[in-house]
């Protein structure tokens, strides 16, 4: 089986459309999301009407639940609260329901999902000791999680010691080896943070054993004037082009 894993796509409609077709042309069979779908950017309806179309199994983050449950957004920067009430007003019954159904975590095909770790839906997993909690729960070889917005991948052998972290931006291929344990984050659709503004993705091959984490561009200038339309916060804009 071939996998498109997605996650972190915040409202970024033109972005997930070109992850989508670089994935079609992968022979893709199912689709696997991380998470945030909504968020930050302009097309919230449109993204989850996108991603259940697909019928991708998908785990609930942090972002689609505080679209959803007044109170959550307390914890939010001051512009993501304003991005997040403008999206709370906007997204259709449907896709509100949608988004509260779906799962803390999952597991599919011998592999977590989960948005932010295992052990904890609002933790950020960005060093070697923030995964142990996770990798102690895990009972499958492979985890993976988004929220972060890097693209990366934390490889542990034999579940003791330290993981060792491996951060791409530019995109890698993790060859699964026996013994080994990953937790792999394919960085974000619609919001980059790693310093590379190009959508990020990743394929899972359960046959070779392999995921390959993925980069591809899109039309970020288009994607702006969404927002700007919008009346969202021009720094959501603008963060788009430096991938930060």
């Amino acid at each position: 089986m071939r996998y498109g894993v997605i996650s972190d796509i915040h409202s970024n409609l033109i972005a997930l459309e070109r992850v989508l077709e670089a994935l079609a042309r992968q022979a893709i069979d199912s689709y696997l999301c991380l998470g945030d779908v909504v968020g930050y950017g302009a097309r919230p309806n449109e993204c989850c009407e996108l991603l259940r179309s697909l019928d991708a199994v998908a785990v609930v983050g942090n972002h689609d639940l505080a679209a959803c449950v007044p109170g959550d957004e307390r914890w939010f920067t001051p512009v993501a609260r304003i991005c997040i009430l403008w999206t709370r007003q906007v997204l259709t019954p449907a896709n509100r329901e949608y988004l509260v159904s779906l799962p803390v975590t999952t597991e599919v095909d011998g592999a977590h999902l989960c948005h932010a770790s295992l052990a904890d839906p609002d933790a950020y997993i960005s060093s070697p000791p923030e995964t142990l909690p996770s990798f102690a729960m895990m009972n499958h070889q492979t985890c993976f999680f988004g929220h972060t917005h890097y693209a990366e991948w934390f490889e542990r052998i034999a579940d003791a010691g330290m993981p060792h972290q491996n951060t791409v931006p530019g995109g890698a291929t993790v060859v699964l080896k026996p013994g080994h344990t990953y937790m792999i984050n394919p960085g974000s659709v619609g919001q980059p943070r790693d310093q590379n503004s190009q959508a990020g993705f990743a394929v899972l091959d359960t046959d070779a054993g392999t995921v390959a984490i993925e980069r591809i561009g899109y039309d970020i200038h288009a994607t702006q004037q969404q927002i700007i339309e919008a009346g969202l916060p021009r720094a959501m804009a603008q963060r788009l082009l430096t991938g930060i």
